[in-house]
């Protein structure tokens, strides 16, 4: 498929920033972003934080909760950025499915797309803690970046950021460019179409600005950096081709959230689908988007900075100790049952997925 093909290729429904929809969307519309107050209880906030330290604690390299001396990074599995945590199979312990089942976060979701037949991704979890980057650190420096490909010029994707912890403007977190979106297909197709690649633009949904695109990207109206700060249990959410980034705790409080996105499971193609039954078969981690499924787990043990041998909380698991247990609604969520009307869909995907032979299984994959 072409360039021109891609960008007029619309799979999910636009929002109209000049119409008045009385709630989250009028915000996500008009600045690419949003939070939407008071979607967990506080209760709920505490009762997942609390699970979530009984994982990091599992591991038995020494971290414990009630002792900052212990927050280092050699008592912690890895992280990517001081606390995002994608491996281990963390996107299938109970606690995050727990999570993604929560009837009013998913709600949000199917306000935003105007259905209740979602995918979910098998995405991980952010256990930021203090002090473990400093100031000045190349870690702690921003990293400015849209998940979605410059070939889905539309609101191809809305990413949320399920908030359970106190997160004020110290204590880490999202950092979006207000506005940033609207300039997608000006930047990619008109001031920088000389960055493109002799290929064309990846289709993988991820794109690393340069110093000159951003620069010209700061420069546009109504473009300003923004840190979301959000109260437990509020939900963040941004269009995917805002320009934003992650940043670490400077202050004293950690920064504890899992990443959720939902989409529409008649975006789904029997072949993605496949794919997901196969990644949820081996409790492997993919990326945000619950319709795209791919493998985030890596196939050897992650690097453990200043660490030469194999990381020791590879050795002590590599996915869940126990499956998830799933409801009913979960279990469509995942991918593994059917939504009324995606019957045909889901006997293709099966039937695919079990002719795939076990090292094609093997190979499945970001990693590719």
């Amino acid at each position: 498929m072409s360039d021109s093909q891609l960008i007029a290729h619309k799979d999910t429904p636009e929002l109209d920033p000049n119409v008045t929809y009385g709630d989250f969307r009028d915000d996500l519309a008009r600045h690419g972003w949003c939070v939407v107050p008071g979607v967990l209880s506080n209760e709920k906030c505490d009762s997942y934080i609390s699970r979530m330290n009984a994982w990091l604690e599992s591991f038995g390299l020494g971290y414990q909760r009630d002792d900052p001396s212990t927050w280092s990074e050699e008592r912690l599995p890895v992280s990517y950025r001081g606390g995002l945590f994608n491996q281990y199979g963390v996107g299938h312990e109970q606690f995050m499915w727990d999570l993604r089942s929560e009837p009013n976060l998913v709600a949000q979701f199917s306000k935003l797309w105007g259905t209740e037949d979602l995918l979910v991704g098998y995405d991980g979890c952010n256990i930021s803690l203090p002090f473990l980057i400093k100031p000045g650190d190349r870690m702690a420096k921003p990293w400015p970046h849209v998940d979605q490909s410059p070939l889905r010029t539309h609101m191809h994707c809305v990413q949320g950021i399920i908030n359970l912890y106190e997160n004020g403007p110290q204590d880490g977190g999202l950092m979006v460019l207000r506005e940033s979106h609207k300039h997608y297909v000006e930047l990619f197709y008109d001031k920088f179409a000389k960055d493109k690649p002799e290929n064309g633009w990846t289709v993988v949904d991820i794109h690393r600005f340069s110093d000159e695109q951003m620069k010209w990207l700061e420069s546009r109206p109504g473009a300003e950096w923004h840190k979301v700060c959000a109260k437990p249990g509020d939900l963040l959410l941004w269009d995917s081709r805002v320009c934003h980034y992650g940043s670490p705790p400077m202050g004293t409080n950690p920064r504890i959230a899992a990443y959720v996105c939902y989409k529409p499971a008649s975006m789904i193609t029997p072949e993605l689908l496949a794919s997901k039954l196969q990644l949820f078969d081996e409790m492997q981690n993919t990326g945000h988007d619950g319709t795209l499924p791919f493998k985030i787990s890596a196939p050897v043990p992650p690097v453990r900075r200043g660490h030469d041998g194999i990381d020791p909380a590879w050795l002590v698991r590599q996915v869940p100790d126990e499956r998830p247990l799933l409801g009913e609604r979960a279990k469509k969520l995942a991918g593994l049952e059917p939504y009324p009307g995606l019957e045909d869909l889901y006997e293709k995907a099966q039937t695919i997925e079990a002719a795939q032979p076990k090292e094609d299984r093997d190979r499945t994959g970001f990693f590719d």
